[in-house]
Order: structure tokens, then sequence, then C-alpha cells
């Protein structure tokens, strides 16, 4: 799987499966300018889970930590403040002309287009006309267009259909329960879904450079820490006691 300039991508799974978080943790670790379209959190939220990220403490606490009268906001600010690859923007309900507002003001600031861009939750564009799915297809064209005039990765975090219900079999929803039936337009999709020990399972559903899996049978795995928000690659928890076992042996054959 790759992300592509100039290419639009779909991230997807119903509630609860951690997309944003990963959205979030990917943003993070590429480190590329960004623009974000952030509709379903707002800016305390999202700020406590950055610091919960990449201080790997509770987000309930860093909450904490942004309050006024926090002793640790001075953390809180020096954490943060590196972070000038991002720029947020929290209006809960965008039309697509907000979108585009909002991305030719960050080429007026910066001189130049993000690199990526993020709208999480798609289908919050444009609601209010009235016609969700006709709302959705024109953001999929817009995105396009987006995408090819700007040269930026462009990524659309969505849900997933009602009628999807997860199972041992299967756990992780297939391309075609992504709500909408929006496949066309993205060069890369990635459905999420929960596995039995609490981890992430996700699937690349659509790739068009490569092998996909549009049913979802092969998903892969990634570990995630609910309170701190943190993502990271899948370790088993017997080769994760294991390895700490031969670190604890190594060190006492070395003392």
């Amino acid at each position: 799987m790759r992300i592509r300039r100039a290419s639009v991508h779909l991230w997807a799974g119903p509630s609860g499966s951690f997309k944003t978080t990963v959205m979030l943790n990917a943003m993070l670790n590429m480190k590329t300018s960004t623009m974000i379209f952030s509709t379903d959190s707002d800016e305390t939220t999202v700020a406590s889970r950055i610091l919960g990220i990449l201080a790997r403490t509770p987000t309930s606490t860093t909450e904490e930590w942004l309050r006024p009268s926090s002793p640790q906001l001075d953390r809180a600010v020096k954490l943060l403040e590196p972070l000038d690859w991002l720029r947020w923007d929290f209006t809960p309900s965008p039309t697509l002309d907000d979108v585009w507002l909002g991305l030719y003001a960050y080429a007026t600031a910066e001189g130049c287009w993000p690199d990526q861009v993020v709208i999480d939750i798609a289908s919050d564009v444009g609601h209010d006309t009235g016609d969700e799915w006709g709302s959705l297809r024109d953001l999929l064209r817009q995105a396009k267009v987006m995408a090819r005039e700007t040269r930026a990765a462009v990524h659309l975090v969505h849900h997933t259909s009602d009628s999807f219900t997860p199972s041992m079999q299967r756990p992780v929803p297939s391309r075609k329960d992504v709500m909408g039936k929006v496949s066309v337009i993205p060069v890369l999709m990635v459905n999420f879904g929960l596995g039995g020990e609490g981890e992430i399972l996700a699937a690349c559903v659509k790739n068009r450079h490569a092998k996909a899996d549009p049913m979802a049978l092969d998903p892969f795995k990634m570990r995630v820490d609910p309170s701190t928000a943190y993502v990271s690659d899948w370790v088993s928890m017997s080769r994760f006691f294991g390895a700490l076992l031969k670190s604890g042996e190594d060190r006492s054959w070395d003392s």
C-alpha cells in the first residue's frame, strides 16, 4: 500500500473502529504539511489525543494539562508547538466551498499547497443540503479535482454501512460495505474493524496499483492503546513478554 500524491484515499470503518485515531497517528508519523478538516472532533479533544500519543499518557490526564490553571500547561505547549506541519479546521458541517476556501487560505498563508489533505468525516461535508448521497458523490468528485489541482494526497475518513454486522468470520467490512458505494474514485481504500484481543484489524479492500483484499478476508493487525490514542505495529503478547524476558536474561548475563 502506498499513499500517492494527486490521488484520493478512503479510510472507512464502523463507529469505534479507531479509524480517526489511525489517521491521527499516521499524520504525526509522516511529518509532512497537512490540512485537516476535523468535523467529528473539537480542538481540545484533538490536542489531548496528540499529547497522549506524544507523551504516552492517558488523554483523560492530558486534557487536564490544557486547562489555563494547570501546572502542566507549559509542558503541553512545548509538545504541541513543534507540530507546525499540521493545520486544522474544526467546522462541524462544512460545505465544499468551505473546504476549498480553507485550502486557498492555507496556500495564501504558506505560499504553497499542503502535501496532504484530510477530511474526517467525509459524510459531514455538505450534509446540510438534505441529499446525503448526492453530497457524498459531489465530495468524491471534488476530492479528485482537489488532488489533481493541488498535487496533494487527499484522505477521506468515512463510515461503513449500518447493515454491516461484525462477526468472528468477518470482523472487517468489505469494500461493498462502505457507505454510499463510493469505491470508483479512490486509488486506495482501507477498512477497519476490531479483533478479539482489542487490536485494530485493517484490510486493503481496494488498491489500484497492487494487490487488494476486497472481501476483507485477510486483515492485518495493529496494536492500539485507547487510553493514550497511540497506534503501533502489532506484537503478540507472547512475543512481547518473551522479548522482555530475553532482554532481562541478556542484562543479567552482561552483569
